[in-house]
């Protein structure tokens, strides 16, 4: 991709930067120097190339999954009426404060920001907080699985501000690098998209 291109090509500028005493150095609860100038350089990429084309991109996919943002627009607004309960989340894991600081982050950094590369950090600061919250409130998260997470991730994408989450689904999935698909952002923008096909496919008679 571009963004490999040039951080292999300026790696040597690159290095140099990461010497001065102004550069913070990596902590274990940040990304390591090479994945943050790669998230630097195609954050830069995507002001200057995706910015300018943005109203024709969006366009094209509004218009290419209108209907499928449509039928989920109508399941949004009944399925933001139940509880907790009924996405199947376990009693003992079900957040006194509905998740209220992922649904946030999600409304806020997916639904509300313009670029590809901070909505994405947002779906996996989104997946993360699940985790951070479940500490903060008791709840029962030794026992977190791939299951016990995916419910209370659709919980929180039904009940979170996201316009025409189909076309931005396909929007990060082919703005995402080959190698953010293997590893942590890999598995939460499966799950983004996981959460949006289940209420794509959801029949509104098991809802009423």
């Amino acid at each position: 991709s571009l963004s490999k291109l040039i951080h292999y090509g300026c790696t040597n500028d690159f290095d140099v930067i990461t010497a001065s005493e102004y550069f913070v150095p990596d902590s274990p609860n940040k990304p390591g120097k090479s994945n943050l100038l790669q998230e630097a350089v195609k954050e830069q990429i995507e002001i200057h190339v995706y910015v300018p084309l943005r109203s024709v991109v969006s366009k094209l996919l509004v218009h290419g999954w209108r209907y499928d943002d449509k039928e989920i627009y109508y399941k949004r607004q009944a399925l933001q009426k139940k509880n907790q309960s009924f996405f199947k989340i376990k009693r003992s894991q079900q957040s006194p404060s509905n998740w209220r600081t992922v649904i946030d982050i999600l409304g806020r950094g997916v639904g509300q920001s313009t670029l590809p590369s901070v909505k994405l950090r947002s779906v996996v600061d989104a997946g993360k907080e699940i985790y951070r919250l479940s500490k903060e409130e008791n709840l029962d998260e030794d026992s977190f699985s791939a299951d016990d997470f995916l419910p209370i991730f659709i919980y929180c994408v039904v009940q979170a501000d996201i316009e025409k989450p189909c076309a931005l689904s396909v929007l990060l999935q082919n703005m995402c690098d080959e190698f953010q698909l293997i590893g942590e952002i890999g598995y939460y923008l499966s799950s983004f998209e996981a959460a949006i096909a289940y209420i794509h496919d959801l029949d509104l008679s098991s809802v009423n």
